[in-house]
């Protein structure tokens, strides 16, 4: 009995580990790493949606934009999961 209760508890915790590693990412996780597909395959550190651009151009704008209101040094980069473009920090 107490077997079963041990093996339960394993697969809690692997269930618990897959959730929070499709919902809260790692900086240094490579593209298309999420364990979770679709229009919300991935999200930032905080667990929201990033912002898909279709273009180079319309992220480089909205990277404009934010460099102006923030003052942060921003990124353009295409996604190797959704293969859109994003705006992120630069390091």
């Amino acid at each position: 009995m107490a077997t079963v209760g041990v093996l339960l508890a394993a697969l809690a915790l692997i269930l618990l580990v897959f959730y929070l590693s499709g919902r809260y990412g790692d900086r240094n996780r490579g593209a298309g790493t999420s364990l979770r597909r679709g229009p919300r395959a991935h999200t930032t550190l905080r667990g929201h949606s990033k912002m898909a651009y279709a273009t180079r151009d319309e992220a480089a704008a909205r990277a404009r934009l934010l460099m102006k209101r923030d003052g942060a040094p921003m990124s353009v980069y295409r996604c190797g999961t959704c293969a859109k473009w994003h705006v992120g920090h630069e390091k």
